[in-house]
């Protein structure tokens, strides 16, 4: 009875020595696991959101700079090899049969002015493009012409662009899940394109010189951004795998916690036995 009772007491002495994990500390470390692996969670998508965007804006000037300076070469090269050829051809009595007008489509075998040509190829550009929009537009266009309206952006940046002709304007917008550019540059005045404004009997400036900013091209691109959200599929695959990985650690950590938490109430239970149990 004596060697039992030692026996019993020695467990119990190594069990009241052994280290006691408190049920508070164990929830506590398990919730701050929890906020660490959802920030890490959270963090993936905003960082993914913040590429988007910068990748967004950075595609939408790439596309507006091409597309304005293409149009601006063509016109440049049918001012330069079109109309230029032609006017030349009246200046030296060569001929005096093609017209260049900005009404050319009611003049049989005449040729729109680059003007014209940039004005028309807007609508055939519109027509296609349903999220792509050019502007061809002046404060000063001829006296037929309707008078073009222009907004607030589009007038500061034509005064801008009349005191330094050699910048680009941009402007960003975001509307909801769409992002809309506009993109601005000027409209140079080139030797056929002054001496056709300063001779011509509708145009309300007849003093134009060579680098004068006649007016703005503007290209205005709107794009959502669920077309560049999709572009990342497998970064969104692998971002949907880690969620899902991770959400399994958190319940395998709530599952330890609650499986610690147990035996933890057996070992702080009382073991000395009372003097009348002896």
């Amino acid at each position: 009875m004596i060697l039992y009772r030692a026996k019993r007491e020695c467990f119990s002495n190594k069990r009241v020595g052994a280290p006691v994990i408190s049920e508070t500390a164990v929830r506590r470390s398990g919730y701050w696991l929890i906020v660490v692996v959802l920030a890490m969670l959270a963090g993936l998508p905003l960082a993914v959101w913040l590429d988007i965007s910068d990748l967004s804006g950075n595609t939408l000037r790439r596309q507006a700079r091409d597309m304005s300076s293409l149009i601006s070469s063509i016109r440049s090269y049918y001012s330069a090899n079109v109309v230029g050829r032609v006017l030349a051809a009246h200046a030296s009595g060569t001929t005096a049969v093609t017209v260049v007008s900005h009404n050319y489509a009611n003049i049989p075998g005449a040729i729109p002015l680059p003007a014209t040509l940039s004005l028309e190829l807007g609508d055939v550009i519109k027509e296609q493009q349903a999220n792509i929009t050019y502007r061809f537009v002046s404060d000063l266009p001829f006296k037929s012409r309707a008078s073009h309206e222009l907004d607030d952006f589009e007038r500061r940046a034509l005064a801008a662009l009349r005191a330094n002709p050699q910048q680009t304007l941009n402007d960003l917008t975001r509307v909801g899940l769409t992002d809309t550019l506009r993109f601005i540059t000027p409209v140079v005045m080139g030797q056929a394109c002054v001496a056709c404004h300063n001779s011509h009997p509708e145009s309300p400036k007849t003093d134009w010189k060579v680098g004068d900013v006649r007016g703005i091209q503007e290209v205005i691109i709107r794009q959502p951004y669920a077309s560049n959200v999709f572009a990342f599929k497998y970064l969104l695959c692998y971002f949907l795998f880690v969620a899902i990985i991770g959400l399994s650690f958190i319940l395998l950590q709530r599952q330890q916690a609650r499986a610690t938490i147990t035996p933890t109430r057996i070992w702080k239970r009382p073991t000395n036995s009372s003097p009348a149990s002896r």
